[in-house]
């Protein structure tokens, strides 16, 4: 019987996140609270995007390399202050490994970061971090 390695590894990687990065720093959320109209506040968030799954293990076997796109949100008007959100967001993560009960991982890949200018309101900011990491039952 196969087990959900897709939730382990994202609940995994979400508490390195929540670990490292500090609630003064930036709000790690799954499901950040949504911002009134016209709120101008400075407000950081890391969350996740995409999280795509792949099978890697032979016939009967379960081992699945599992990708996660992480969303990092930055207001304010320096576009490397956002870099440097991301660079954390890397820095917590690049050859960690989870822990969950019942899930073997290996480390964490970083696989790239990409950074947009702002949103047409001057200072939002948004890049992507994206990582890997091979997930199977222990």
């Amino acid at each position: 019987m196969a087990i959900d390695l897709l939730s382990a590894a994202s609940d995994g990687v979400f508490a390195l996140l929540d670990a490292a990065i500090s609630p003064d720093v930036a709000e790690v959320a799954t499901n950040p609270e949504q911002r009134e109209p016209g709120d101008a506040g400075d407000r950081n968030v890391v969350m996740f995007g995409d999280i795509d799954s792949e099978n890697v293990a032979g016939k009967g076997e379960q081992c699945e390399r599992i990708t996660i796109e992480i969303i990092v949100i930055y207001r304010g008007n320096q576009r490397s202050q956002l870099q440097s959100l991301m660079h954390l967001v890397r820095d917590a993560l690049e050859n960690a490994v989870p822990a969950i009960a019942g899930v073997t991982f290996q480390s964490i890949d970083f696989l790239g970061a990409a950074s947009s200018p702002p949103a047409t309101d001057g200072v939002t900011h948004a890049g992507i971090v994206t990582i890997s990491l091979e997930a199977e039952p222990a």
